[in-house]
C-alpha cells in the first residue's frame, strides 16, 4: 500500500511550481532554437547542393582540378564537402581532402530528411545527381551545425542554471512573505484552541493578501457565531436551572413538612400534596417546552403552500371553548395561501393565543386577523392586555425573559412560549414582531412568504 504524501507548505509548492515552469520554458527554448537552427542549416545545405548540382551539369569532373572549378562559387567548405562519382562501368571515384574515402556501409539516415550519419565522420547532408553516364553522390558536412548546437545548449544550460539559482532565492523570500499571514493565522487558531477560555478570542486579520484577510474575517464571523451560540446555551442552562430550582425546592420543602408534621398534623398532608402536584405539573410543562425548543432548533422544514385562513378558522374554533375571552377572526372567506409547515403554523397560532389569554382580562376580546399582499401573508393576534413596554419588545422572544417578574410569577408559564414561537417562525422563513394595540394591549404579527405565482 502506497504511503500517503506529507502535506506540502506554500514554499514547497511555489518552489516546485517555479522550478517546473523554468525548466519547461528552458526546454522549449532549447528545442525551438535547435530546430530553427537545424532547419536554417538544412536550407543552406540545400541551396549549396543546388548550386553545386548546376555546376556539375555543365562541367565534367575528371580530376581534383575540375572539382575545384565546380566547387568555386558554390560557397561550400572543401574540407567538409565530398563527392563520390559512380561511373557507368561501376567504378567509384572520390575527391576528398587528404584522399580519404567515405565508407557509407555502416551509415544510417535520419527519416524524412537528407541527413545521414557516417561512422567516424559525423553528420552529413546527402544529395544524389545523375548526369549522363555518371551518378554523383554529394555529401555536405553539418559540423558547423553540431558545433553551434553544442555551444548553444551549453550556454542555455548555464543560463537556466543561473536563473534557477537566482529564482529559487527570490521564490523563497516570496513564499515566506506569502505564507507568513497564513502561518500567523494558523498559530493564532492553535493558541485559541489550546486556551481554556469561556469565549474564543478573535483571530488577527492581515491586511494582505486579500484571500487570507477574507479567510480570517470568515473565521472570526464563525467564532462570533459559535461564541454567541455557546453564550445562549450557557444562559439557557442557567435559566433552566433557575426555573427548575423553584419547583424542586417547593416539592422538597413540602416533603420535609409531611415528614416532620404529617403524623401529628395530618391536615397538612393534602395541602402539601396539592403544592407538590402543582409544582410537578409546572416542571412537566417546563420540560415539555424545553423539548419543543430543542426539536425546533434541529427541525428540517419542507415549506408547502398552506391555506392560512382555513388553518386559523380551525384553531380559533377549537380554542374558543377553552378560554373565557371572546375570540374573533377577521379573514377572507377565500383561501389565503402562504408558504409554511401546517403543524408548525398551528403551534405558532395556538401559542400566541395562549399568551394573549394569559395576559388579557377575561371579558376582553382577542382578535385573529389575516392581512394579505402580493408577496406576503401576515397573521396577527391582538389582545387587550397590559401591553409591552417599548424597551422590552426586542427581548420578549428570548428564552425565560419576563417583562414584569413580579407580575409574571403570578401567571402560569415557563417563559419559553414566545421563544418557541420565534424559532418556529424562523424555520418557516417568516418574521415576527410585536406592536402596540389600540386602545391598549399588544399585537403579535407573523409575516409569511406568499407562494410564487404559477
Amino acid at each position: 500500500m502506497k504511503a500517503p504524501q506529507a502535506p506540502r507548505s506554500y514554499a514547497d509548492i511555489i518552489r516546485h511550481s517555479f522550478t517546473s515552469l523554468l525548466l519547461t520554458i528552458g526546454l522549449v527554448i532549447v528545442l525551438t532554437v535547435s530546430i530553427t537552427l537545424t532547419v536554417d542549416q538544412l536550407f543552406r545545405a540545400q541551396e549549396q547542393a543546388a548550386r553545386l548540382s548546376a555546376n556539375l551539369q555543365t562541367t565534367q569532373v575528371s580530376n581534383f582540378a575540375d572539382w575545384l572549378t565546380v566547387n568555386r562559387g558554390s560557397g561550400l567548405n572543401s574540407h567538409n564537402t565530398f563527392i563520390l562519382i559512380k561511373n557507368a562501368d561501376g567504378s567509384t571515384t572520390s575527391f576528398l581532402p587528404g584522399a580519404r574515402k567515405i565508407d557509407t556501409s555502416g551509415a544510417w539516415s535520419v527519416p524524412f530528411t537528407h541527413l545521414i550519419y557516417i561512422k567516424n565522420m559525423g553528420l552529413y547532408f546527402s544529395e544524389t545527381l545523375k548526369t549522363g553516364q555518371r551518378t554523383y553522390l554529394l555529401y555536405i558536412g553539418m559540423h558547423v551545425l553540431l558545433g553551434n548546437l553544442h555551444v548553444l545548449i551549453a550556454v542555455l544550460i548555464i543560463a537556466i542554471g543561473l536563473s534557477l539559482l537566482i529564482g529559487l532565492l527570490f521564490v523563497r523570500r516570496l513564499a515566506n512573505r506569502i505564507s507568513k499571514p497564513t502561518i500567523e493565522l494558523a498559530q493564532a487558531a492553535q493558541q485559541a484552541a489550546a486556551t481554556p477560555a469561556v469565549t474564543q478570542p478573535k483571530l488577527p486579520q492581515p491586511a494582505e493578501p486579500v484571500e487570507i484577510h477574507q479567510l480570517a474575517e470568515d473565521f472570526n464571523q464563525l467564532l462570533a457565531a459559535q461564541n454567541n451560540r455557546l453564550q445562549r446555551e450557557r444562559q439557557f442552562i442557567s435559566d433552566a436551572s433557575h426555573e427548575l430550582r423553584t419547583p424542586i425546592a417547593t416539592i422538597r420543602g413540602n416533603l420535609k413538612l409531611i415528614e416532620r408534621r404529617g403524623d401529628q398534623h395530618p391536615e397538612v398532608i393534602p395541602e402539601s400534596l396539592g403544592f407538590i402536584d402543582q409544582e410537578s405539573l409546572r416542571m412537566q410543562h417546563l420540560i415539555e417546552n424545553l423539548l419543543h425548543l430543542s426539536r425546533a432548533d434541529r427541525a428540517d422544514v419542507d415549506l408547502q403552500p398552506i391555506d392560512v385562513a382555513k388553518l386559523a378558522r380551525g384553531v380559533v374554533a377549537h380554542y374558543q371553548p377553552l378560554v373565557s375571552q371572546p375570540l374573533s377572526l377577521e379573514a377572507p372567506e377565500t383561501p389565503v395561501m402562504a408558504l409554511g409547515d401546517s403543524d408548525m403554523l398551528h403551534q405558532i397560532l395556538t401559542a400566541l393565543l395562549d399568551n394573549a389569554h394569559k395576559y388579557s382580562p377575561a371579558d376582553q376580546p382577542i382578535v385573529v386577523r389575516l392581512i394579505t399582499t402580493a408577496q406576503a401573508v401576515t397573521l396577527q393576534v391582538a389582545d387587550q392586555g397590559p401591553g409591552i413596554p417599548v424597551e422590552d419588545r426586542t427581548h420578549i422572544f428570548e428564552r425565560f425573559y419576563r417583562v414584569d417578574a413580579s407580575r409574571s410569577n403570578q401567571i402560569e408559564g415557563s417563559g419559553l412560549g414566545l421563544a418557541i414561537v420565534s424559532q418556529l417562525v424562523k424555520l418557516n422563513h417568516g418574521q415576527i414582531a410585536v406592536t402596540e394595540n389600540q386602545p391598549k394591549g399588544s399585537v403579535f404579527a407573523v409575516t409569511l412568504q406568499a407562494p410564487p405565482k404559477s
